[in-house]
């Protein structure tokens, strides 16, 4: 593998999509080669995903659901990515295992132990990374605007709470203290071109 691996993680409505398509216009200009991944949209993980929402909508996550989840993930690394890494010069994922095991970890298990069996598994690892956090209030106003858009990955929508979303805004911020690998950025007041800036600092790549 020579690709780098990079993901964009944080809460919903802190902008990742916005800023990955940022990255997909500056890597477009720079005549790189690369990939920006939404797992969503690639099988077996998409499947899995939507077969847990139509079985289990309101409900934790159990021990077996997590390891499903985590077996397509590394079947669909497997498949669809890995073979592209020796030609590719990044591989972006617009969320990865770190996001799984937040939205997870109100199941059987912890955020941690939900990271460790994703790896035993064999997803692919970032090498750097940057999470995306604003305040509860912005996101919850930007949420909204959103469902007012077609869901292009025919999901249900999942409607979070202001306090679903401090408490995963919280785990975040934990994770951001564990894992040096990957950098903070709270959206709450800058621009998108300040944001910008941030994640090419975080993700070491020239300015």
């Amino acid at each position: 593998m020579s690709g780098r691996i990079f993901c964009l993680e944080g809460i919903t409505g802190s902008g990742k999509t916005t800023q990955a398509n940022k990255l997909r216009q500056k890597w477009d200009l720079d005549d790189t080669s690369y990939l920006i991944i939404n797992e969503k949209e690639y099988e077996p993980f998409r499947q899995t995903i939507i077969d847990w929402h139509n079985r289990s909508a309101n409900q934790n996550f159990s021990l077996r659901q997590i390891q499903a989840i985590a077996k397509a993930r590394s079947e669909t690394h497997r498949t669809n990515f890995i073979p592209l890494l020796t030609d590719l010069d990044y591989l972006l994922f617009d969320r990865s295992f770190y996001t799984s095991a937040i939205y997870q970890s109100d199941g059987e298990l912890n955020v941690q132990e939900i990271m460790d069996l994703n790896l035993k598994e064999g997803s692919l690892v970032p090498e750097q990374g940057v999470i995306l956090i604003c305040s509860p209030g912005v996101a919850r106003e930007r949420i909204d605007e959103r469902r007012k858009r077609i869901n292009q990955y025919k999901l249900p929508s999942m409607h979070e709470s202001i306090e679903e979303i401090s408490k995963r805004r919280n785990l975040y911020l934990e994770l951001a203290k564990q894992h040096p690998e990957l950098y903070l950025v709270d959206t709450t007041n800058k621009t998108e071109d300040e944001i910008f800036e941030e994640i090419k600092f975080g993700l070491g790549l020239k300015r």
